[in-house]
């Protein structure tokens, strides 16, 4: 009889073990499926849109199976050892409570993460500036307790859930700048916003795209708006706010052909015209 009650037993701990096993094979697995849609490059931001989204969804699934399979055998393991006394029942509770307060960061992180996949904060892919850690980077790993951001230096920065209180993420992955040049001659503006365009730096993280005249208007009186485009990695602002004016008047120094200091913005339009509608001016 003794034996039998503790074969069954041990029983329990050797099916436990397997299930550990699977968990983590299947975590191994579902770990390579996301490595394998990362190598995937859409050409539609809506392809790309839903392609992060599988992966945020594969990741979560990834980290949370071996935690569940953990707390199950745990709890299995618990009721097979312990006998069914009011005195067993008793240290049952003290070593749950134990648990409890060793486990409360561990449950503060997993309750965060769940809430952050929830509610679409941020997704593997995206670019994000966490607070109040202030890292910034694009999300490499996302699971229920940690979110693991890699910033374009290379380095790995690994946040608890529980820890973000807010998070800024760009919806292009990346800033456009606008650059107008109010000038008297818009050939020669042009010009500079060309030459300055095929000797900036482009690639890696840099000009994502060289500068490149979008629009040229004359305003009147000899008068022209000559406007070019760029794109910058967030973080590297300063290649289009300093880089890039410095150049340009560097370019147009000689006599009056600049009439202003270069102007270097960035609007999202799908925000400015939700602005405009909302606001009355008189």
């Amino acid at each position: 009889m003794l034996y039998a009650a503790f074969s069954g037993r041990y029983d329990r701990l050797i099916w436990g073990g397997v299930a550990i096993a699977a968990a983590i094979v299947l975590s191994q697995i579902l770990r390579r499926l996301v490595s394998t849609l990362e190598g995937r490059h859409p050409d539609e931001e809506r392809e790309l849109a839903r392609l992060r989204r599988g992966e945020t969804a594969l990741a979560l699934v990834a980290t949370a199976v071996p935690y569940v399979a953990a707390i199950v055998v745990l709890i299995v393991g618990a009721t097979a050892f312990l006998p069914r006394t009011v005195a067993a029942l008793g240290g049952s509770a003290l070593i749950l409570v134990l648990v409890g307060f060793g486990a409360q960061r561990f449950l503060m992180d997993v309750i965060a993460g769940a809430l952050i996949a929830f509610e679409r904060w941020y997704g593997i892919g995206d670019f994000v500036r966490l607070e109040p850690a202030q890292v910034s980077g694009i999300v490499e790993q996302f699971g229920l307790r940690t979110t693991v951001i890699r910033s374009l230096n290379g380095d790995r920065t690994y946040v608890p859930n529980s820890q973000i209180i807010s998070a800024s993420r760009s919806p292009r992955g990346f800033r456009r700048y606008s650059i107008e040049l109010i000038t008297t001659d818009p050939e020669e503006a042009r010009r500079a916003i060309e030459q300055v365009g095929r000797r900036a730096p482009v690639g890696e993280a840099r000009f994502l795209r060289p500068p490149r005249v979008v629009e040229e208007r004359e305003l009147g009186e000899g008068t022209w708006l000559v406007r070019g485009e760029a794109d910058v990695a967030p973080t590297m602002e300063w290649l289009a706010e300093s880089l890039l004016p410095g150049r340009l008047k560097a370019q147009l120094a000689g006599g009056d052909i600049l009439l202003t200091e270069p102007l270097v913005y960035t609007l999202d339009e799908g925000t400015l015209s939700r602005y405009q509608r909302r606001v009355l001016v008189r």
